[in-house]
């Protein structure tokens, strides 16, 4: 396997860990298993558009992050579709997100491209574009 194939995997397996968390996994939040594919200084920036986008700095913020998403959505789901390799330890996610919205019953079904930053094994930055060639640049990817 190699290390981008080892990377996606990492990042696979963190949105399936994070579409399992149930709520009462947050009751002792860093030893819920989203957290153990998170380096401890992780950034995780919002999608952007949404009202008060922002980002969110280390397990306290990916906390803050995980919470406002489930105050704001019955069902919720990333599902990682496509892998592009970048440069020193950056990928792109190409990640379909779908939902359905918590007080107005809106479903939701968007792309996202994810810049990840693998870093120590953990993943260190998440940044979210809605543009795929943004995303390609800012990954140093080739494509």
């Amino acid at each position: 396997m190699s290390e981008g194939e080892a990377d996606f995997g990492l990042f696979r397996e963190l949105c399936d860990a994070f579409n399992d968390l149930g709520s009462s996994d947050l009751d002792d939040p860093f030893t819920a298993k989203p957290f153990q594919y998170l380096h401890e200084d992780v950034e995780l920036q919002d999608y952007p558009g949404i009202p008060g986008a922002a980002w969110h700095v280390g397990h306290q913020g990916a906390l803050q992050w995980t919470t406002n998403l489930w105050e704001s959505f019955e069902d919720f789901r990333l599902e990682p579709q496509e892998f592009v390799p970048g440069n020193r330890g950056r990928y792109v996610c190409i990640t379909d997100t779908v939902g359905q919205g918590r007080r107005s019953g809106v479903e939701i079904s968007l792309t996202a491209y994810a810049v990840v930053t693998v870093e120590e094994g953990r993943i260190r930055r998440i940044a979210i574009t809605t543009d795929r060639e943004e995303a390609l640049e800012a990954a140093g990817s080739p494509e």
